[in-house]
């Protein structure tokens, strides 16, 4: 097995780079002790997270069981509201329709909200071999972009990356996918992410159409 169905390498060769990367392991050190820190301080905010938990696994187990039929009521609903569902039996389907839709509008340009969905289907490379670019918008998407990268968390997509590797991502290639890093850059996050708001807004104010992936969908 060479790869795996997101373009990523095969786990034991990839494994094998990884411990022995000394920065990648110091990142993910740093990066999951806090957010488990952060995860037992909201924990401990909720008297009955245990069993609000265990609500959510019985409505997820439910719902998947019975896949089918709610995604048969939320075609009807959103059918009902106005919306138009389409329907793909694999990613190569499922590419070739929204590639289809922003041809049609005459867009050259989509942004595009976080989506691991995309992700798997390969929808950004599918759009550019249509001759449409995809902006990525949330930040962690936008620095894997950037430093033409692959997420590396579902949650937290540059779990991966220290401050010091951002700050050199966008001083690196901001201006190859439009406005520039700011002169003098540095790496404290509250920079970082101006810089990232400067350079999406230009693009939130130029572009037509937006593709967007979706946690919930309520049938």
């Amino acid at each position: 097995m060479s790869g795996t169905f997101v373009g990523m390498p095969a786990f034991p060769k990839a494994a094998h780079e990884a411990v022995n990367n000394p920065t990648l392991r110091g990142n993910l050190r740093h990066a999951t002790h806090t957010i488990r820190a952060k995860r037992a301080k909201a924990v401990a905010e909720v008297s009955d997270w245990a069993a609000l938990r265990e609500a959510g696994k019985r409505i997820k187990d439910h719902t998947l069981r019975h896949l089918d039929r709610y995604l048969e009521q939320l075609e009807e609903s959103v059918t009902a509201a106005g919306g138009i569902v389409h329907w793909a039996a694999d990613a190569d389907e499922a590419n070739r329709i929204v590639a289809g839709l922003v041809k049609a509008t005459g867009e050259t340009e989509v942004v595009k909200v976080k989506s691991m969905a995309t992700q798997e289907i390969g929808l950004n490379e599918a759009l550019e071999a249509e001759g449409i670019r995809a902006y990525e918008t949330d930040l962690a998407e936008l620095i894997v972009q950037l430093g033409k990268d692959r997420p590396s968390h579902i949650l937290v997509p540059a779990i991966h990356r220290n401050r010091g590797e951002i700050r050199d991502i966008f001083e690196r290639e901001m201006s190859e996918w439009g406005r520039p890093a700011p002169e003098g850059l540095t790496d404290t996050p509250a920079e970082l992410a101006e810089a990232a708001r400067l350079h999406l807004r230009e693009k939130f104010l130029r572009a037509k159409v937006g593709i967007s992936g979706a946690n919930f969908m309520v049938a």
